[in-house]
């Protein structure tokens, strides 16, 4: 008994310590009383706000937070949570004005500082205080570099705002902070990024830089479309026509599905160099390569009726149309083919045929973050920010959507 007192005495010890811990966590002595901490968490009108605010009935759940603030006006997280909900209702005004006054508490720590401001800074981002909530963002990384969310925020507004280099710049220092399983999607903005500063150098004329920069997009992340488009522009006006040739080619082999944005490029390009059968054998490649590339048979039908070669140009028209019968600009390539065949009533009736279930649309593309639709393929979403976030949406055929019973 005696050899196990000294053990006994400092388990005994360790689970007072552990009271004392759990007590100061739940209570703490404001103007000479002891407050309980945990109450305005504990009542059920913080229960039910967060409930409501689950659920989207975002005019309860201010009603309810608001009563929890109520219990305990010194509720620090209730109240940040409150003006969140109030500048994501549009109440902007509302939520700076209570993220303003929990600034004015005495003895918050740094952390309470710091997301206090966080929070005013996307207040002030809001309201369109693009000035203010840069100052807010820049001043939570000062008293905390390693928040990534201030850094992310810091990221997206010199985006908004155009300013490449700043974005370039904080992008890095978020690569700095983040871990191996996140390389390949930094590795993406960064190429855009890349490529952004790069057409930011050929508005002011300096090509020599913005090739630079178009090359080092592309060596970042092959998917940086818009760099090989670009290059190969840049390319060209230095008269470099091999060099342009090559990195549209480049796109159209790293990225097959993209490889429609080179078309007009290369068709010109090839009709220049007086080689127009290159372009032909391009998109035959193309379309050995992915039989569902129903683009590459649109732009080989266009040019070869360009060429006088109408009733080939029918049957690939043709092919495009039955793996995408709701393009508009396939049924457009279709009538004109058969305009200049007369309207032959043989291909009329096969094009009838080929079109009787079609729904026009003109090739929409959606955001696969936020759903944001678009009638052009665009490398940044106005809406999320989010960067080579757009698809296709393609409306299946017929007999590929049809279910087995």
């Amino acid at each position: 008994m005696g050899d196990s007192a000294p053990f006994l005495g400092a388990l005994v010890a360790l689970l007072v310590g552990l009271a004392v811990g759990k007590a100061w966590e739940r209570y703490k002595l404001r103007d000479g009383r002891w407050i309980d901490r945990r109450r305005a968490r504990d009542s059920h009108h913080y229960v039910l706000g967060l409930n409501f605010l689950v659920s989207n009935q975002i005019d309860l759940a201010i009603e309810e937070l608001s009563q929890a603030t109520r219990v305990d006006a010194d509720a620090l997280e209730i109240h940040l949570i409150l003006g969140n909900v109030h500048r994501e209702r549009g109440q902007v005004a509302r939520a700076i004005q209570i993220h303003q006054a929990l600034l004015q508490r005495p003895k918050l720590t740094k952390v309470e500082h710091a997301y206090i401001l966080l929070c005013l800074g996307l207040d002030f981002k809001r309201g369109g205080f693009v000035d203010r909530a840069l100052e807010a963002f820049n001043e939570v990384v000062r008293m905390d570099p390693n928040n990534q969310y201030a850094l992310l925020y810091l990221q997206k507004l010199h985006e908004e705002q155009h300013q490449w280099a700043d974005a370039h710049r904080i992008r890095k220092q978020l690569v700095a902070l983040s871990g191996p399983d996140t390389q390949p999607r930094n590795q993406a903005i960064l190429g855009f990024l890349e490529n952004a500063l790069g057409s930011e150098a050929l508005a002011v004329g300096d090509r020599g830089r913005a090739a630079r920069h178009f090359e080092e997009a592309i060596d970042l992340d092959t998917g940086t479309v818009p760099a090989f488009l670009n290059l190969g522009d840049v390319r060209l006006m230095q008269g470099d026509v091999a060099g342009a040739e090559s990195a549209w080619d480049r796109l159209m082999t790293s990225s097959p599905d993209r490889a429609y944005l080179a078309f007009g490029r290369l068709e010109k390009l090839d009709q220049q160099l007086g080689q127009p059968h290159k372009f032909e054998e391009r998109c035959l490649r193309l379309v050995a390569a992915t039989p569902q590339d129903w683009r590459a048979r649109l732009a080989l039908g266009g040019h070869l009726a360009k060429r006088g070669r109408d009733t080939e140009a029918f049957e690939f028209l043709l092919a495009a149309l039955e793996h995408n019968p709701h393009g508009l600009t396939v049924h457009q390539a279709v009538w004109g083919v058969l305009l200049k065949l007369d309207l032959s009533r043989t291909l009329v009736q096969r094009y009838i045929e080929s079109a009787r279930s079609s729904v026009f649309f003109l090739d929409p593309h959606v955001c696969v973050k936020c759903h944001y639709r678009s009638t052009e393929l665009l490398w940044q979403c106005p809406h999320c920010h989010e960067w080579n976030s757009f698809i296709e949406e393609r409306i299946a055929p017929a007999h590929e959507a049809t279910v087995e019973m």
